[in-house]
């Protein structure tokens, strides 16, 4: 059974931009309503597609896994051949956010 289409209101439009911490314009809320009302209209009509369009779940075979193995890192080499300096066993690069 098909659920009813979703109702997209300029008050939803403004609970989700509060919920977003977005401000949305007066203005610009027909335009935002009106396409969120499209994609859930979307979504609306992916619903109705009948599950068995979609296969069984094992259909396909499963994706063969690796072996997990654990491997060195190399992060002290790493470390010393990409950081600029060290210091207190940390690499230490140069202020790019607040400098003066």
């Amino acid at each position: 059974m098909a659920s009813p289409p979703s109702v997209v209101t300029p008050e939803v439009v403004r609970r989700i931009a509060e919920l977003a911490r977005l401000r949305v314009p007066e203005s610009e809320l027909p335009r935002w309503t009106e396409q969120l009302s499209r994609i859930v209209g979307h979504i609306d009509l992916l619903k109705q597609i009948p599950e068995e369009a979609f296969g069984s779940a094992g259909s396909e075979p499963a994706t063969p896994l690796r072996p997990d193995v654990p491997e060195p890192g190399r992060g002290d080499e790493a470390l010393r051949e990409n950081a600029p300096r060290e210091l207190h066993g940390f690499g230490a690069v140069p202020r790019v956010v607040g400098s003066a």
